[in-house]
């Protein structure tokens, strides 16, 4: 895996082991169609940028892996193997794989995407589920507090 291929992970909301086991029959378009993942079959919807990396990843004659060791002769299933020393060189001490599917979560929340909408991008059965995923910073929590300030004052006056 390189650096690319994490952004994967970013650009999805996807667990590491959905995308670990990601195969080109899997890619439907704008969609990822996941044969397997902790809560059963599900699509995973592609942005532009999520495209682009899946693009840009060389396809192997005869492999059906997106990810692929040619040393070995195997697909890369594992990907967290490689994340300490990526997150090292981006000056990450003690963000984990998994933080990368919150950091999809927040950003759809500070987006004001509902969350029902994030539990279906993320391929949660419930919101109480979601609900651990969608943390906003404190520039969105003021901006919130002023637009609701704003519109109590404007029914006031």
């Amino acid at each position: 895996m390189n650096v690319d291929d994490y952004t994967l992970l970013l650009l999805t909301g996807c667990r590491s082991g959905e995308v670990a086991g990601l195969q080109w029959a899997d890619v439907k378009g704008n969609r990822l169609k996941l044969r397997d993942s902790k809560t059963g079959p599900r699509t995973v919807w592609l942005g532009d940028q999520a495209r682009a990396v899946i693009a840009a990843i060389p396809r192997q004659r005869g492999v059906a892996w997106l990810f692929w060791n040619p040393v070995l002769r195997k697909p890369v299933l594992r990907i967290g193997n490689h994340w300490p020393s990526i997150r090292d060189r981006a000056g990450l001490p003690g963000v984990r794989v998994h933080d990368l599917r919150h950091t999809f979560a927040s950003h759809a929340a500070m987006n004001r995407e509902t969350l029902p909408m994030i539990g279906r991008l993320l391929g949660h059965n419930n919101t109480q589920s979601t609900s651990r995923y969608a943390h906003l910073d404190d520039n969105h929590v003021l901006d919130a507090a002023e637009q609701i300030g704003a519109a109590i004052e404007r029914m006031i006056a």
